[in-house]
Parts: C-alpha cells; structure tokens; sequence
C-alpha cells in the first residue's frame, strides 16, 4: 500500500515499506563486500532487497554510481549480472575486482612471487606526507616496489594482479587494535577515508604515534584469506571506469541491446564529497593525481539545486536508453537540510523536476530513515546543509509497471539474505 504527497500540484506516491535491510546485522553480506571502506556506501542488504523483489536470476543489474561495488556485487552474489560504472579510479578497480574475481589460490601464489622479486626500490621520491605514514625499512619500500609494479594497472593487468592491488587498498590505512597489533600498514588512523595531510602530522606529534614495521606481503595474505572466507559469486559482471552521463555508449552488450532489468544506484553529492581529497592515500598508490579527480567528479563549481536536478535528468534519461520495456531505475537519495530551514524531501523534489522532460514514469518512493552513525558527511557546500536522517529510494519505470514479488516485509525475502 502507499499515501499520496502533495508537492505543488504534483502527487508522489509514497510506498510503505518495513525497512528489512536494517535489522540484518551490520556486517553481513559476501567476504568481498569490506574489500575496502569507502564513503557514501550503502549496506548489502539494501540493493540485495530490491534486487530480489523486482527481479529474477539471470537479469540484468546496473550502478552507474558503483562505488566500491556493493549493488553489482549483490547481484553477482544472487544470481545476475552485475555491471558497475564509476568516474573514480579507486571505485573502478574495487568494483571491477569484485565482479570479476581470480581464485584464491591463484592470488596468494602471485603475492609469493612479488615477495620473491622484491629488492628495496628507492624511497626518496616518495612525497613527505606519505613518509610520514609508513616504516620507511620494510613498509613503505615495499609499497613502492608494488606501487611499480602495477604502474599501468588500468591499461590491462589481468584480474589476479586487479583483485591483489583492490586488497592492498582495503589495508592501505586504518585504526590499530588496543593491543597495538594492526592488520593495516599505517599509523593508526581511520581507514574510511584519510584525514587532511595536515591534521594527520598533527595527530602523529600530539600523540607520538610510531609506524608500525609490518611486512606488506604479509599482511596482503591475511586480508586475502578473509576475502576468500565465501565461496566466490555464482555469477560474475563487469565495470567500466566511465562518466554516468555517457552510460548508453559504453562497450558492453547488455547495455548496447537495452537489456537492462534493474538500476539501483546513490547518485554522489558532487561537489561536497571530494572523493579524491578524501582518498589520497589510495590514490597515491594508484599513482593517480588528486586534483584531477576531484575536478573530474564534481558536478558543477556552484552546485546549485536546479543544476544537481538537472544532472539526475540527465542520468534518468540515460538509465532509459539501456533499460528493458519492462526495467526499473531504484535511486537513494537523501533528504537535505540546510541551517534555518525545513528539511527539503530532495527525491520528492527532483521527481517534480524532471517529470515533464522524462520517458520514465514514477512507481513510488520508499522511506528510508537511518541510524544518526550512518551519516558522515555534510553534502551541500557552501550553504553548510547537512544529511539528515531521512534517505528516500525514488522508483521509476520505462513502460511495464513493476510489481513486488513477495511481501514488503515477508520472512521469504529476508530468508533471501541467509543465501
């Protein structure tokens, strides 16, 4: 069942669904999903829901926001195909890693023969604010030799060397036990995203941290056992490190047919999330330039309300280009909150925007309200707006209405997440 919301003159459907995804503990999932944190994620249980109430196996499933791979590797994981696209390098390899992964067997005997090549590069090179992180006698010449040897990883490594560096960066940087034993290869700090260059060598000094002397190779083999604790998804996908606004010309045949069941995707908040800034540890290994990224994956220099719908627009009328007659387009958008004002209902407002320029027609939106932990970062530059509580999943759909295959809130839906 759902209510009716007035926004003007244009009713919105609201979809009363019991948020299921919720009560399912905080780490459940595949072994692959903490690959490695990155913000702005969603939990597994999220995408699986919708996944397994508007589809069936075999169809096909698409993020064009893939982050490190969360919605694409669910669908993997129950049965489609999985297809990521993300403008990020960082996101790109997670994602791409996941949907298409080696052995494990094949992946601890290529970090052997890394050991068995390694010889102490020079180190001397490598920027202060990196030093400043790493044991410069094994650590951080390690790093470099890998950081080498993958140079060119996103003109063709094969997928043993992919999901080997994806690994490395889930233990690039991250908080030490109260033991004092680590499973990262940093000074303790936190490992979802890095803290500014400055703030961090202020941390070291008024907390005298010491880097850890810990053996890369080592502690590689630790973080691949733990990925390989499931068995591998009965399915596998692909990713694309692609622009989402040119998603129906990318190189892939499900998408070339339109044969797309399902979009389920977060669209970024552009401008605020600096996805660069806040990853420059991982990106320096990556040998990608900072800058650059974050000039790339912002939206627009002012970030205006009517230039963000404008873009969803955009990225709605691409998502039809590659959907099936029967398809779907799920986006999570949360609701914003600026100081002083009510909160604005974003996916309510952008459906009003967009609905006399779309093909797409309006199912619903379904509530989300999160705990006060899940939200991390304020969203809406310079009017200082932040995330509230509340995010929203705007369903549309191209020309066959969709219907939920079980009950909004069965047990036979939540039984599909033990699987």
């Amino acid at each position: 069942m759902g209510v009716m919301s007035t926004i003007g003159t244009v009713k919105v459907r609201r979809i009363n669904v019991p948020p299921t995804w919720r009560s399912i503990p905080k780490r459940w999932g595949h072994s692959l999903h903490p690959m490695c944190s990155y913000l702005a994620m969603f939990p597994p249980g999220l995408p699986r829901y919708f996944i397994e109430q508007f589809t069936r196996k075999g169809d096909v499933i698409l993020d064009p926001f893939s982050g490190r791979g969360t919605c694409p590797l669910e669908a993997c994981v129950s049965g489609r195909i999985g297809l990521g696209v993300d403008l990020n390098p960082l996101a790109y390899l997670l994602t791409h890693a996941k949907l298409d992964p080696p052995s494990h067997d094949d992946v601890l005997a290529r970090i052997e023969v890394l050991r068995n090549l390694y010889e102490p590069p020079d180190i001397t090179g490598v920027p202060d604010e990196i030093r400043m992180l790493y044991d410069d006698s094994i650590t951080l010449p390690q790093l470099v030799f890998i950081r080498t040897m993958f140079a060119n990883w996103k003109d063709g490594i094969d997928k043993v060397d992919r999901f080997l560096l994806a690994a490395l960066m889930g233990i690039m940087h991250g908080n030490h036990r109260k033991s004092g034993d680590t499973s990262y290869l940093s000074i303790s700090m936190p490992n979802t995203f890095s803290m500014a260059p400055g703030y961090v060598r202020k941390y070291i000094d008024q907390h005298s941290l010491v880097k850890p002397q810990v053996d890369v190779f080592d502690k590689l083999v630790y973080k691949v056992n733990r990925l390989f604790k499931n068995q591998l998804p009965i399915r596998s996908g692909n990713a694309f490190l692609a622009d989402a606004r040119t998603l129906s010309s990318l190189p892939d045949s499900h998408i070339q047919s339109g044969q797309v069941k399902m979009v389920f995707t977060s669209p970024p908040y552009l401008k605020v999330v600096n996805y660069g800034t806040f990853n420059w540890i991982r990106l320096w290994m990556l040998g990608e330039d900072i800058k650059t990224i974050d000039k790339g994956l912002r939206l627009d220099d002012e970030h205006t309300l009517a230039r963000y719908t404008n873009f969803l627009g955009n990225i709605v009328d691409e998502c039809a280009k590659v959907l099936r007659d029967d398809g779907l387009a799920c986006f999570v958008i949360g609701d914003v909150e600026e100081p002083g004002r009510p909160p604005l209902n974003l996916a309510e407002y952008v459906w009003t925007q967009i609905k006399d320029t779309t093909s797409m027609n309006l199912y619903g939106i379904v509530e989300d309200r999160l705990p006060v932990s899940d939200k991390v970062t304020r969203i809406w530059g310079k009017t200082q707006g932040n995330a509230t509580k509340i995010d929203r999943i705007l369903i549309l759909y191209k020309q066959k209405k969709p219907r939920f295959r079980y009950g909004k809130g069965s047990d036979e839906v939540l039984s599909k997440f033990t699987t």
